[in-house]
């Protein structure tokens, strides 16, 4: 026994074994920290499949957004009278496209309507038309239940279908063709030439009838934040400045760096964190991690080296050679590796503000620039006429590159997908996966704050008054 605790504590005498026996500590505390705290992002070796996708903030913008549209529907006079409808001229025109979906409870789309009008101004309400966008064929009102409650609530500036809107003379023949299009959902290329068009039509709708600047295009499966509206004009605004930076130049096809187009297509809203992660994944040899460690390690072993032979002797015995191994050897690539591995969004995230941006999945929320808008829905018309059209998110990453035209995210992202029932062929545990985790992180406190500084910044101080007056200035 005492042979055994005098090895134990030679053992501890060995600098090596007590350099080794730090970084294990280290490396154990840091694991413990991760999966507290990076347990959320989806590109992290922490991720938790139970946990990954816990709702924080959505739940409570939820709960705002269902007691509105409830209260709504019930006092439709005393919404009337706080809110209104859009001005003559909107500075926003925004369209939820919304179809049917087999699913129990409360419709998605009821939800998404609620949260973009939940806690908004009067001021606010006026600068946006709101339209919504059933694309059920062949009648909207036998195939999705919110069609009835929603148009007769009164609450959008237009509801509209295809049966309400397209022309007498291509109508019947068009809607036979959409029905052809949607009647399997596992034929994705018809789907997609469904979804498409929706999309296309939509876009076009806003640029019809209205002479709105900016044109939002919504999916039904979505809840936007508290002030979204007020703060998503003041990042237009900041991209109108942006613009006009005179080193910019004149859209050239393919010349989409961020800083060189003094034009944009899309601002995006909604951004998910499996879209900015690290390039590689999370293997040793991912992200070039083997020829980092090379290049870190082989220097800073010449330092200690050279420290060796500069220190007092009692402080160099600790920098002998195995205590070397583990620091360049071990200690060295496994905490560069860790680094990577914890997840881009988890160590960096994405630091507020507005910026041009290549990358961004899906198109649940985007806000297009109306100079633009008519030439893109005639370009995914067109494509929806081919057997294999392409995506409708993708599509317009094509028509920014074939144009020289920006496209813009703003930080943090103001709406979050909230679907798990798709209206497609798209796997519930697919679609869950479509999901922000710093929009979870939001705090209404500050999302109040904010809006209330937002909307008189933007209306002035009268607007702010009747804001506050209307109770909207909540946790100031």
């Amino acid at each position: 026994m005492i042979c055994r605790l005098r090895g134990a504590s030679d053992a501890l005498g060995q600098p090596g074994i007590r350099a080794l026996l730090l970084l294990v500590t280290l490396v154990t505390l840091y694991a413990i920290y991760g999966s507290l705290y990076f347990y959320r992002d989806p590109l992290s070796i922490f991720f938790s499949e139970e946990h990954g996708f816990d709702r924080f903030y959505s739940a409570t913008r939820q709960a705002e957004a269902d007691d509105f549209l409830d209260s709504a529907i019930a006092n439709p006079d005393s919404t009337q009278r706080e809110l209104g409808n859009a001005g003559a001229d909107p500075e926003l025109c925004a369209v939820f496209i919304t179809v049917g979906r087999d699913m129990e409870g409360r419709h998605y789309v009821d939800t998404a309507v609620g949260s973009f009008l939940a806690n908004m101004s009067r001021a606010e309400r006026e600068t946006t038309h709101l339209k919504l966008f059933f694309a059920d064929v062949p009648d909207p009102n036998a195939q999705h239940k919110s069609y009835a409650k929603l148009k007769e609530a009164d609450i959008a500036d237009d509801v509209f279908s295809y049966g309400s809107t397209l022309p007498a003379d291509e109508k019947d023949r068009k809607i036979r063709e959409l029905m052809e299009f949607a009647k399997d959902k596992r034929n994705k290329h018809a789907l997609e030439r469904k979804t498409v068009y929706d999309y296309a039509y939509a876009l076009d709708r806003c640029v019809q009838t209205t002479e709105a600047p900016y044109i939002a295009l919504l999916e039904g499966d979505i809840l936007l934040a508290d002030g979204w509206a007020a703060r998503t004009l003041m990042n237009l605004r900041t991209i109108g400045e942006m613009m006009k930076d005179p080193k910019r130049h004149d859209p050239v096809q393919g010349q989409v760096e961020p800083g060189a187009p003094n034009s944009w297509l899309y601002l995006r809203l909604f951004n998910q964190e499996r879209s900015f992660g690290w390039s590689g994944g999370t293997g040793f040899r991912s992200n070039n991690i083997h020829v980092i460690s090379v290049a870190v390690g082989i220097p800073l072993l010449l330092v200690l080296l050279l420290a060796r032979r500069q220190l007092p002797r009692h402080y160099a015995r600790h920098l002998d050679g195995w205590t070397l191994v583990v620091v360049c050897g071990l200690a060295v690539p496994l905490f560069i590796w860790l680094f990577y591995a914890s997840g881009k969004a988890s160590l960096i995230g994405a630091p507020p503000g507005v910026r041009e941006e290549f990358f961004g999945c899906c198109n649940q929320a985007l806000v297009y620039n109306r100079r633009h808008a008519g030439a893109l829905s005639e370009f995914m018309m067109a494509a929806s006429e081919r057997e294999s059209p392409g995506r409708s998110d993708m599509l317009p990453k094509e028509f920014a590159w074939d144009h020289g035209l920006a496209r813009v995210s703003a930080y943090p992202m103001l709406a979050q997908h909230a679907g798990r029932v798709s209206g497609i062929d798209t796997s519930a545990d697919e679609a869950k996966r479509v999901w922000s985790m710093a929009f979870e992180d939001l705090k209404p406190p500050k999302l109040a704050r904010d809006h209330f500084r937002d909307v008189r910044e933007l209306f002035g101080e009268e607007a702010a008054e009747l804001m506050r007056r209307q109770g909207l200035k909540r946790w100031i």
